[in-house]
């Protein structure tokens, strides 16, 4: 199993489903470069680094082992669909895929909080967002000009894989949260066209924030796919 992160997170993110792997499986958490480090390091890395990042990644678990499945959330959703298209990946379980982005308030409002570490203790949606943030923080707002070209290239990058998801075949769940800052739930209507992908959308959370009762249907969800998956 592989787990790819999203856009300025980190592997940490995945710790709430990592017990529910069962023993006899090796599991890969990669760290995307220029993250768990600087603004700066993150400026200087590149989607085509990550994108190399995980095709390594994959490529070396296809030569060890009979399968295997990516786990991904967010941006690293878009590099799992890319592996499985290309015949690289068996299964998938995706979690906040951006095929459609939104602008709420939230997603203006949440990075402000969580650079000026102003979050209150019952803002359960922005501590979830900083727990999942795998960027030092930075004082000099102008460091964080260089991240500009970081997020042009997602942009492209959810546009180009909008071209290929109609081209996914392998066994395919995908969790989607009602309330994301930034991802639209409608982005399940573009994996209408494929037959082996399950949609799923969490009511009461959002793209970092999972609510108790979702929590539980999410890792109920992952040992059903899990189990599907070893048949």
């Amino acid at each position: 199993m592989l787990c790819v992160h999203g856009i300025l997170g980190h592997p940490g993110f995945f710790d709430f489903l990592l017990p529910l792997v069962p023993r006899d499986w090796s599991v890969t958490n990669i760290l995307l470069k220029g993250h768990g480090g600087s603004v700066k390091d993150f400026s200087a890395a590149s989607m085509d680094e990550w994108k190399l990042q995980v095709a390594e990644a994959v490529a070396k678990l296809r030569g060890t082992h009979e399968k295997v499945l990516i786990v991904a959330h967010s941006m690293g959703t878009l590099f799992a669909v890319r592996e499985a298209v290309a015949g690289n990946a068996d299964a998938l379980f995706l979690m906040n895929t951006p095929l459609k982005i939104r602008v709420t308030r939230r997603l203006l409002s949440t990075p402000l909080k969580v650079l000026s570490g102003n979050i209150k203790k019952e803002d359960r949606w922005t501590q979830a967002a900083l727990e999942a943030y795998g960027i030092e923080q930075d004082v000099n707002l102008l460091h964080y000009l260089g991240w500009v070209p970081r997020y042009l290239e997602l942009f492209a990058e959810i546009k180009s894989v909008r071209k290929i998801i109609s081209r996914l075949t392998v066994r395919t769940q995908v969790c989607l949260s009602a309330h994301d800052e930034m991802v639209s739930p409608a982005s399940a209507k573009l994996f209408k066209e494929c037959h082996s992908v399950k949609v799923k959308v969490l009511p009461t959370s959002g793209h970092y924030y999972y609510s108790d009762s979702d929590t539980r249907m999410l890792q109920d969800d992952f040992r059903q796919f899990v189990a599907s998956v070893q048949v």
